[in-house]
């Protein structure tokens, strides 16, 4: 695995990796200390706001690849102290090596988390009590319909949640606090206050911090972001409604590797896709 461009920004630097057998996947540095790294070439979620799942997966990382991910841009910036593995595609699909990439971060110092859309009951069991120092659960909808259309193959909300009210009180109370609910705010989608609501009845008997994302648009996808002002009325709901509510950080909305920006290619010869977690 080589470095073939890397992309400063505000907050993020943005790097591509060309693998040994020319795929392309990307990673991101944010603010300094938090390496974003992927684990698929592209993703089998098909989450339509998402271009990665575009074409379909290519294959899953190695453990060598996940590690080089990380050994690479550490010895740029030595600095990491935290790894995320929210990049190109679903990391529970590829759970042996993700896993195993987990162990390695601790023993080397590093604390790592993980973003998923669940990937199957059986699956974001065994995880949720891998070592790690976050997961960040993608749901995204409060009704099924609605799940159904986003994010097409990953557990249906009653499955994810009925995983999530049996685990989490088995957790230790300081892995609980690391566990999050994502809802990436999108115009027309589920920004209604119907989608809302029904998110929040969901999500409040877990007591667990929500994660407000703003939407990225990429070329791949018609979908568009709210509004601000309505970013901020979804805010002021879920807040009213007692949820510890998170809002998108500028380095999660930046475009150079922010949230649903970062390309995927299976090999030099096919068209480049997008990721969004």
């Amino acid at each position: 695995m080589r470095i073939v461009e890397s992309f400063a920004g505000v907050q993020n630097e943005r790097f591509v990796l060309e693998l040994a057998d020319q795929a392309r996947i990307e990673a991101v540095l944010y603010r300094g200390n938090t390496l974003c790294v992927s684990s698929q070439v592209g993703c089998a979620v098909r989450c339509p706001f998402c271009a990665s799942g575009a074409n379909g997966l290519g294959r899953n990382l190695s453990l060598d690849e996940l590690v080089a991910q990380l050994e690479l841009v550490r010895a740029m910036h030595p600095g990491i102290a935290y790894v995320t593995v929210s990049g190109i595609g679903e990391p529970l699909h590829n759970i042996a090596n993700v896993g195993a990439f987990v162990e390695h971060c601790r023993k080397e110092r590093i604390a790592p988390s993980f973003t998923t859309s669940g990937a199957s009951p059986e699956r974001l069991r065994e995880a949720m009590h891998w070592p790690h120092n976050g997961v960040t659960i993608s749901v995204h909808a409060g009704t099924e319909e609605v799940r159904k259309k986003l994010v097409p193959k990953a557990p249906t909300l009653a499955e994810l949640f009925a995983t999530l009210a049996d685990v989490i009180p088995s957790l230790s109370q300081s892995r609980k606090r690391k566990v999050a609910l994502a809802y990436l705010l999108m115009r027309g989608e589920n920004d209604s206050d119907i989608e809302i609501d029904a998110f929040i009845a969901r999500a409040k008997p877990l007591a667990r911090a929500i994660h407000l994302y703003a939407y990225n648009t990429v070329d791949s996808s018609t979908t568009t972001p709210t509004s601000r002002a309505r970013y901020d009325e979804v805010y002021a709901r879920m807040r009213s409604a007692e949820l510890v509510v998170r809002m998108s950080s500028q380095a999660r909305t930046e475009a150079n590797g922010g949230c649903g920006t970062l390309v995927a290619k299976k090999n030099l010869l096919t068209r480049s896709k997008s990721h969004a977690t």
